[in-house]
């Protein structure tokens, strides 16, 4: 990917230039700088059928490229729901920097109060719920997630969160986008939707967790017994399944792991599988590719209507960001598209958290519950909470500065 070097005239923040837009891959961080055009639209079967997004898309890339940029970049947002709308833009600059320069210690923040704005009955209920609807229709996986809303004495910094998530994650797909007025998505994603490089295409699905221990052994015992769950690998399998079935007709060969493997971040152990191909058609583009796999059985279910339908049902708040998108792509199609996951939406001085956690059939209430509260300490840790609630209650915490 081609980038333009910063000019002079950066916006300072605590000494340092805080892009509009960021997103951090294997050990470096693109910044976005300034919008030079938006592109907003709902990226539906609809907007992709009758070509007219594309159009929009290729006239904006080419008056890029009439001001004398080689090779533009879109970055930006992308919901949950296809029908709402992206945030899409066109920066007026963009750069490179290293994530291990931009890392930094979290800052001090006094919180106020977090709260569960989902108790701990109510989500369990809706995961009895589901494993009901396993057995009465065909629906196979739901992803059940819930919000956790965090007050500040002051506004957050969208910009320092993102510098700490980059040293608390630091192989984690860390992004801060900004999605309307005065609110930004942050979060570390450990999970790559798509990535195309020429005509090679990685997909790297994760499904089925555990939390990680400080000791070594119980690590590797949950290890051990994530690998041999029966109900962690057909969670996995269906996400495998999916993303292979919606690759397929694009890549030839299309290389998948006879198995998963374990993955580690800095929170969880999740089942990963990584599918590496080679495009049939170069000129299909990474965005095009990521919309053919959303939303995939890792953030939604399967089958994909009936689990939608049952997210609307048992969930009792609107996703919105959460389980959407977030990434890059430049002007020849190549780019890179994590899941938004793992993240929080900021505005002012409220931050609001989320977690999921897949459902199947052999799927425990009370366990899906912890690990929901174990992937929340992923952006908790930024405030040295160990976790949001005790496990007895569905009050509010009030937390001591």
């Amino acid at each position: 990917m081609d980038v333009l070097p910063l000019p002079a005239g950066e916006r300072p923040l605590g000494g340092r230039s805080d892009p509009d837009f960021a997103f951090a891959s294997r050990g470096r961080v693109l910044k976005a700088y300034g919008v030079d055009e938006r592109l907003d639209v709902a990226l539906d079967d609809r907007s992709f059928a009758d070509g007219r997004w594309e159009e929009a898309l290729d006239r904006a890339f080419r008056r890029r490229k009439a001001q004398g940029v080689e090779n533009p970049i879109l970055v930006g947002a992308v919901p949950f729901d296809g029908r709402q709308h992206a945030r899409l833009f066109i920066p007026e600059r963009c750069d490179y920097e290293d994530a291990g320069r931009m890392a930094a210690e979290p800052d001090s923040v006094a919180l106020n109060a977090i709260e569960e704005t989902v108790g701990r009955n109510a989500f369990e209920a809706a995961v009895a719920q589901a494993i009901d609807l396993f057995r009465d229709t065909a629906l196979k996986k739901v992803v059940l997630s819930r919000p956790l809303d965090v007050e500040a004495r002051e506004a957050f910094a969208p910009g320092r969160l993102l510098r700490a998530l980059l040293r608390q994650n630091p192989g984690a797909y860390v992004f801060a986008a900004p999605v309307a007025y005065g609110q930004t998505l942050v979060g570390a994603s450990p999970e790559l939707l798509i990535r195309k490089t020429g005509r090679t295409v990685v997909s790297n699905p994760l499904a089925g967790s555990a939390p990680r221990s400080p000791s070594a052994e119980v690590e590797r015992q949950r290890t051990a017994a994530l690998l041999a769950s029966t109900k962690d690998r057909t969670e996995h399998r269906y996400v495998v399944d999916a993303v292979r079935a919606a690759l397929a007709g694009h890549c030839s060969p299309l290389s998948v792991p006879d198995a998963p493997s374990v993955i580690r971040t800095p929170t969880m152990l999740h089942l990963s599988t990584e599918l590496t191909g080679e495009l049939i058609d170069p000129a299909v583009s990474s965005l095009q590719l990521a919309h053919a796999l959303h939303p995939t059985p890792a953030i939604c279910g399967t089958p994909t209507d009936l689990a939608r339908a049952a997210i609307d049902r048992l969930e009792s708040y609107a996703r919105n960001w959460y389980g959407g998108m977030v990434g890059w792509m430049d002007s020849r199609g190549n780019g890179e598209w994590a899941l938004s996951i793992r993240c929080g939406l900021v505005q002012g001085r409220h931050l609001r958290l989320y977690a999921g956690a897949g459902v199947v059939a052999d799927s425990d209430p009370a366990a899906e519950w912890e690990e929901t509260a174990a992937k929340l300490t992923t952006m908790l840790n930024l405030f040295g909470v160990a976790s949001a609630q005790p496990s007895n209650t569905d009050l509010p915490v009030e937390l001591a500065s």
